[in-house]
């Protein structure tokens, strides 16, 4: 769902994405104090993943608009998008709102224009830095982001991924965290401890280099079944399926991240092993929910459940970049 602060002039901005792509839209048209309003109205906020402004509906001051949006961000995971129609990069709110890493802002004046930036913010990564950048900036961009921005203080962190069910997107998860833990500094393997023995075949078909006892591809090393690698920061370890079978090996672990998917025949299954996890401090991520579904599933298992995450669609299996905020904030403890 969207949210969007609107002058009556611009009203209809964003319409055509309820008409292309379903989204419920939710108008609020006129003149606002943005600081007022989020103040007033935070609880109501939680269940839209996107809370689109209008800067001509706004009459704060540049400073209390940011501020407003800075307490947004910390309350919410919803995606901020700026509407600013006829600004430009120079002017003093926006440089502001870069600051801030507000990416998601529109600046054209023209409708194919306006259109074209939108579709980009609501996409599945969004604006980033990089698509503000000149291609100078980039370049130097992209030397920084080289090195190490993290510090690993601990060895050996074994991080457990498993699935509620069959298909819960376990693996993708895991390969996913260990390569996120890699592009950011860590040194990190993967070990296939679920017995289904996939390891082989995806490594033949991306051409792993087999090393000794173990393969490697993109800086991270991968294991098979039964293989208990050390000398690393973290290790991640596909568990499969969480059963009777293998949850010794999840409440092992120093990280432990339960996969499901979000389909109502899907959830049922974590009551099915409810018994397993009820006294495990774990992270819950649920895969391709629907906006409409969020705010159910947060009610339903927040209270359960020490931390929750909605992965955004990657089916890469080295791709990590959609969901680098979700992978942060469950290896927080383990990095600096």
């Amino acid at each position: 769902m969207l949210l969007y602060l609107t002058s009556n002039e611009n009203v209809g901005v964003f319409d055509f994405i309820s008409k292309e792509n379903g989204m419920v839209i939710k108008k609020l048209s006129g003149e606002f104090y943005l600081k007022k309003f989020v103040i007033h109205d935070m609880r109501n906020l939680n269940h839209y993943s996107y809370f689109a402004i209008d800067l001509k509906a706004i009459k704060d001051n540049e400073n209390e608009i940011i501020e407003a949006l800075m307490a947004l961000k910390t309350m919410y995971d919803s995606r901020i998008i700026i509407f600013a129609e006829g600004f430009c990069k120079e002017d003093e709110i926006i440089i502001k709102l870069l600051e801030e890493k507000i990416y998601n802002i529109i600046l054209a004046t023209e409708v194919s224009g306006i259109k074209e930036e939108i579709t980009k913010c609501i996409s599945e990564v969004g604006k980033t830095k990089e698509d503000w950048m000149s291609q100078e900036e980039k370049y130097l961009y992209l030397e920084e982001s080289s090195e190490n921005k993290y510090l690993f203080n601990h060895k050996n962190i074994k991080i457990a991924v498993a699935g509620v069910s069959e298909k819960a997107g376990t693996t993708t998860t895991a390969f996913n965290m260990a390569n996120f833990l890699s592009k950011i500094g860590s040194k990190v393997s993967y070990t296939e401890a679920s017995g289904n023995e996939h390891l082989r075949q995806i490594a033949a078909y991306y051409k792993f280099d087999e090393v000794e006892n173990y393969y490697k591809y993109k800086c991270v090393e991968y294991y098979l079944n039964k293989q208990f690698p050390e000398g690393y920061n973290f290790n991640v370890f596909d568990l499969g399926i969480l059963n009777a079978s293998t949850i010794a090996a999840f409440r092992s672990c120093d990280i432990r991240v339960l996969c499901s998917g979000s389909k109502p025949y899907e959830i049922t299954n974590i009551g099915k092993i409810k018994e397993l996890i009820e006294d495990i401090k774990l992270s819950l991520i649920f895969n391709c929910t629907a906006d409409a579904d969020k705010l159910y599933i947060r009610k339903k298992y927040e209270r359960d459940i020490n931390r929750i995450y909605f992965q955004n669609y990657s089916p890469d299996l080295f791709e990590w970049a959609a969901n680098e905020k979700a992978y942060i904030g469950i290896v927080k403890e383990y990095i600096i």
